[in-house]
């Protein structure tokens, strides 16, 4: 028998850390600096643990914020499902349709939707409108889809927007490009042809940041979410 040999079991440290991080999450409600990873898995050194986060980073299971010592994020979660935390509750405020302005954002919502902390690059002040119509279908935003818009008064080139147009008494949602004395606004449908307008009359009322889709529709929730309690008020 040959001397000097022992058997190793090669450690899957990618997955020690990623399980790490969950049941750090569900004992801490609160998400491990790298040194804590390190300490808590016998780690040789915070740079091979940095190693590991880059790699599950390029697989999506992570994402990192910034420079937070604190600022690891899980993407998916074991059950497919993110905990209460992680979730930002937006309001509903009704649907976008030409003819009727879209409720002031500060208004009593319809009902409160709660998605990903992770979606969005800012959770302040974002609101939810259900869409009517298709012109923006080719971009990806169809009849009965929810958009997550926040409110701000101007937009860049080409972004989508809710629109007020204050001579027509309408809202639109379209991209938006300044021409001008005058502004394109511009539909995502091959049938449907760009809408001049005074630059005088358009307001900005929000850029749209997400969309949100369901196809077996999209359902509201049956009651009013309380972001205090974290439950539903049927």
């Amino acid at each position: 028998m040959k001397r000097g040999h022992r058997s190793r079991i090669r450690r899957d440290l990618r997955q020690e850390i990623l399980a790490f991080i969950v049941r750090w999450y569900q004992q801490e409600r609160t998400y491990p600096t790298v040194r804590e990873i390190q300490k808590g898995l016998k780690i040789s050194s915070p740079s091979v643990v940095d190693y590991h986060l880059r790699r599950l980073e390029e697989e999506g299971l992570i994402v990192r914020v910034g420079r937070r010592s604190r600022g690891i994020r899980l993407r998916r979660w074991p059950d497919g499902l993110a905990p209460e935390a992680d979730l930002i509750p937006i309001p509903f405020l009704g649907s976008i349709a030409a003819g009727e302005p879209i409720p002031n954002p500060g208004a009593t919502p319809l009902a409160w939707i709660r998605i990903p902390r992770l979606w969005l690059v800012d959770g302040n002040g974002l609101f939810a409108l259900r869409v009517q119509g298709n012109s923006m279908v080719d971009a990806l935003v169809g009849d009965g889809d929810l958009i997550i818009v926040k409110p701000i008064p101007q937009v860049e080139e080409g972004e989508m927007a809710v629109v007020w147009l204050a001579d027509r008494h309408e809202t639109t949602l379209k991209r938006v490009y300044r021409e001008g004395d005058r502004i394109r606004l511009q539909p995502a449908h091959p049938a449907m042809t760009p809408l001049y307008v005074p630059a005088e009359v358009v307001q900005i009322q929000g850029k749209v940041v997400q969309v949100l889709r369901n196809l077996n529709g999209i359902p509201l929730p049956g009651g009013q979410y309380s972001p205090s309690t974290g439950r539903e008020d049927k």
